[in-house]
């Protein structure tokens, strides 16, 4: 009886202590499948949003012949190259996530023309047409100046703005939606649409403003009186509100249409 009893005590110590362990060994297979799962998603999505910049700007100076890339705050932070360079190619992107998206690209090639850095100019589009009127816009502005930039005196306008505002986030939300789905934007959509903001506004929140070196700044300064300056907006489409603006905005959009 006393050998029995003794056995039993420690074949049921034993069992519990193969418990634990078996539970130890699941929660360490649980801990590592989340931290794994956490790792590829900040790898593949959260890595380019947050803790980045809330946009990286190109410098076009007519001026000096320059172009300048905004890389990131500090020393080397800007890459400058001369307008014409044969070393920099200019091309029209697709997205990687969405093929369907365009954006005007310059690859910066060494001397074996082996592509060494890749920077998008602008904002991305859905139709190649889009990004050759972006680049004529460019051309123009560098080889004859802004006075022959705009068509009609009506289209001397800046419609994005970068000021990282929740009403900003909204119109763009709102925007990159599609204007088919625009009516429900206050109604049936609004939770939707506002989780979409909210999640842009405070990625936005971890990001830092793009500071250009203090030298840049004044070689690239606009001259207080320079008749060809744009103001910008505080909000997206600030100056549509002028209904002659909206309307040629609205004809230019149609003309578009019509040659796609």
């Amino acid at each position: 009886m006393l050998v029995s009893a003794v056995c039993g005590y420690f074949s049921a110590a034993s069992f519990g202590q193969l418990r634990v362990f078996t539970d130890w060994l699941a929660l360490a297979f649980m801990l590592s499948v989340t931290i794994s799962g956490l790792g590829m998603f900040w790898g593949f999505h959260l890595r380019k949003d947050i803790f980045q910049y809330t946009h990286y700007p190109v410098r076009f100076n007519r001026i000096t012949r320059k172009i300048y890339f905004f890389r990131h705050n500090g020393p080397g932070g800007v890459v400058v190259v001369p307008w014409g360079s044969p070393f920099a190619f200019f091309h029209i992107g697709r997205g990687g996530q969405d093929p369907n998206l365009r954006d005007l690209r310059c690859h910066l090639l060494d001397r074996n023309r082996q592509v060494q850095q890749t920077f998008t100019i602008g904002h991305f589009w859905d139709h190649d047409q889009d990004i050759r009127e972006q680049w004529a816009l460019i051309c123009r502005y560098m080889q004859e100046g802004p006075e022959t930039c705009f068509d009609d005196p009506l289209d001397r306008v800046i419609t994005l703005s970068t000021l990282p505002t929740f009403r900003n986030h909204w119109m763009l939300v709102c925007l990159m939606m599609g204007t088919n789905l625009f009516p429900f934007r206050h109604n049936l959509l609004f939770p939707f649409y506002g989780a979409l903001t909210l999640s842009r506004w405070l990625t936005f929140k971890t990001c830092r403003s793009p500071v250009f070196p203090p030298e840049i700044e004044a070689e690239c300064a606009i001259a207080p009186d320079d008749p060809f300056a744009l103001p910008e907006p505080r909000f997206m489409a600030e100056f549509a509100s002028d209904p002659a603006i909206y309307e040629r905005a609205r004809k230019r959009y149609l003309e578009k249409i019509m040659w796609r």
